[in-house]
């Protein structure tokens, strides 16, 4: 990574606590990440327009402009509409808790075959851990 150029994330969520959790998480992290936020749609697609981040982490629940709508906006916009998006809801659009065993990444346009091995590395090593964590858990706990 260049040492001038930290990846701005935009963090786009209505709840605070939400925003602080992910913001301290990512400001915490080895890489240097710059920490953007916005409280709602509107001012997600301004931050958009005014500051290009690298990456938005997007709620899809919110008041006002939700998720889908910055989304569908952002695909009309020329100047942003290829900064990539990672959907970060806990609550799917009709409020109900978001429960599953699966992780979904989608990208417009589809992924190069270096970008697809770069996201697999990527998420291996962040999901690996947490993984062997646990089987390492299991299996120190005596039989009873």
């Amino acid at each position: 990574m260049n040492a001038l150029h930290r990846p701005r994330i935009l963090l786009v969520d209505d709840e605070q606590e939400a925003l602080q959790l992910f913001g301290r998480m990512l400001s915490s992290a080895e890489r240097g990440y710059r920490v953007l936020r916005a409280k709602n749609g509107q001012g997600a697609l301004d931050m958009l327009r005014d500051r290009q981040p690298d990456v938005v982490l997007l709620d899809l629940v919110m008041p006002g402009l939700d998720g889908f709508q910055v989304l569908q906006e952002k695909s009309r916009d020329p100047a942003i509409r290829d900064i990539p998006v990672v959907v970060i809801s806990s609550r799917d659009p009709a409020g109900e808790p978001i429960v599953c065993d699966m992780l979904t990444v989608t990208r417009a346009g589809g992924l190069p075959m270096r970008d697809l091995l770069a996201c697999i590395g990527a998420l291996s090593e962040i999901l690996t851990p947490s993984v062997r964590s646990a089987g390492q858990a299991r299996s120190e706990t005596p039989a009873a």
